[in-house]
């Protein structure tokens, strides 16, 4: 999945905030996004089942290898009860050996191919998510960022004539957050279907 790089790439450039910006007032970025709230709840959706059936590969493993060591368990203590009633018989000796085979031959040769093809994929999969929660979570970051850069810009451009350099370092900050804002959002909205898809 080295599309996500790219990604990654993208959120270590996005910046990591302003300069100490701030006022009381001014106009809020707002926080409807409609394509972005799609496609979060999109992945929130995903991130739900994925860890789910993670967690189910993970319990499944555990059941198959509990069972065969039971089963093998069984058969020692069926054949420990019978021993001293009646004389071993043929087929008690071969349930015995057929479970000894199962728990020490086939399950661990189960359970190679089973890590494999299951669960180091869908535990890779997964390890994706983390990466793209600290994404929003830093998109959330930069638009309160953008907000705060926005209400110091009219604060400043209410009192111009004292300071126009002021105005214009504010108006600096404003653009940096949009364009540190958007590259973020863009590449959320660009990345998260081709995470889903990439299942």
């Amino acid at each position: 999945m080295s599309f996500w790089n790219n990604t990654k790439k993208t959120v270590a450039k996005a910046g990591s905030g302003l300069r100490g910006v701030g006022g009381a007032s001014g106009g809020a970025l707002s926080a409807s996004d409609p394509e972005f709230n799609e496609q979060e709840q999109r992945f929130r959706n995903l991130e739900r089942r994925a860890m789910r059936l993670l967690q189910e590969t993970k319990d499944y493993r555990g059941s198959i290898s509990g069972m065969t060591t039971a089963q093998r368990a069984l058969a020692t203590n069926l054949t420990a009860f019978l021993l001293d009633v009646q004389r071993p018989q043929d087929y008690q000796a071969a349930y015995r050996q057929a479970t000894t085979h199962i728990d020490q031959t086939s399950q661990p040769q189960f359970d190679e191919v089973y890590v494999k093809t299951v669960l180091e994929p869908m535990a890779q999969y997964c390890g994706f998510l983390p990466e793209f929660n600290k994404a929003i979570k830093k998109r959330k970051g930069l638009h309160d960022d953008l907000d705060k850069a926005r209400r110091a810009l009219a604060k400043e451009q209410a009192k111009a004539a004292e300071d126009p350099m002021a105005v214009e370092r504010a108006e600096m900050d404003v653009q940096y957050a949009e364009s540190a804002y958007n590259t973020l959002n863009s590449a959320l909205i660009r990345e998260i279907p081709k995470l889903i898809n990439s299942r």
